[in-house]
């Protein structure tokens, strides 16, 4: 059975994306993993990270499949005399990458109408679920790129996890969302508890290496005891600014493969990654 990791802040810009997207890159390469990385923000920042900008773009105007659809249960047809059809599961997978090894990465991929679906969210908080129940056997490792809200949809995410990792930026304005999640994820225990679902850690990302900004490191201090009240595990390695991370996602390559890319900022994710992905076992 597939483990199924959810990245989550109900904060926007943590660069949750960046680190969702560069470890199943990670997975996907180095640890010879089957990796499906679903989308689940509105954005749509991962779909265009994983398949470069201009991919993504020609993918939507050919009509690709994408989460929203999974959410709908249907698939348009494109025609205005036709009635839309159920959904057919392998048509709403992006394969971005297949090794000859048997490893992957695949993609569902979110677009702006997903935006949509919130207006009517009745009962489709089990729809993800529901669909990733049908193809997890296909996979070893499923990533969500979940949205920056309290919302049907970061329901739904909790529904197909068992973990969460919590990326974060050491700013005033992070420790924010720090409550907002812990509320949202006891709500939803309460409510489910017969569904196990605990946080994998929490990683600071997109900061100052040399760490001289006071009031980034007096904002990284707050946030390290509020995630230790919480009995949060802190990721000893992080993610520090670089940005070799923009040209990754604009090109949709590992960070690894990406040129220009600083061999220093390449061990830095390195070094997390196994700390993630051994701390997952």
């Amino acid at each position: 059975m597939a483990k199924c990791i959810s990245f989550i802040n109900m904060k926007g810009g943590v660069g949750k994306t960046t680190v969702t997207c560069q470890l199943a890159w990670y997975a996907a390469y180095y640890l010879n993993k089957r990796v499906l990385l679903v989308d689940l923000d509105p954005q749509a920042n991962a779909g265009q990270s994983i398949m470069g900008p201009r991919k993504y773009v020609e993918y939507i105007d050919n009509d690709g499949l994408t989460v929203s659809n999974i959410f709908e249960e249907f698939t348009p047809t494109g025609k205005a005399s036709s009635a839309p059809t159920p959904l057919d599961t392998n048509k709403a997978i992006y394969h971005r990458v297949n090794y000859d090894d048997g490893s992957l990465l695949h993609l569902v991929p979110s677009r702006l109408e997903l935006s949509f679906t919130l207006r009517n969210p009745a009962g489709k908080e089990t729809l993800l679920a529901r669909f990733l129940s049908k193809v997890e056997s296909n996979y070893d490792l499923i990533m969500i790129d979940s949205a920056p809200t309290d919302s049907m949809l970061t329901d739904a995410a909790y529904q197909c996890s068992r973990y969460i990792v919590v990326p974060i930026k050491a700013e005033f304005l992070a420790s924010i969302g720090f409550p907002l999640l812990r509320r949202s994820l006891e709500s939803f225990r309460i409510r489910h508890d017969d569904h196990r679902i605990d946080i994998l850690g929490l990683v600071f990302n997109d900061y100052d290496r040399n760490d001289n900004n006071r009031e980034n490191r007096l904002a990284r201090e707050d946030l390290e005891q509020q995630a230790r009240s919480f009995g949060w595990h802190i990721f000893t390695h992080g993610i520090p600014h670089s940005d070799s991370y923009y040209r990754s996602a604009r090109d949709g390559l590992p960070i690894d493969q990406t040129k220009g890319a600083h061999s220093k900022v390449k061990q830095e994710f390195e070094e997390f990654a196994q700390e993630l992905f051994g701390r997952l076992g």
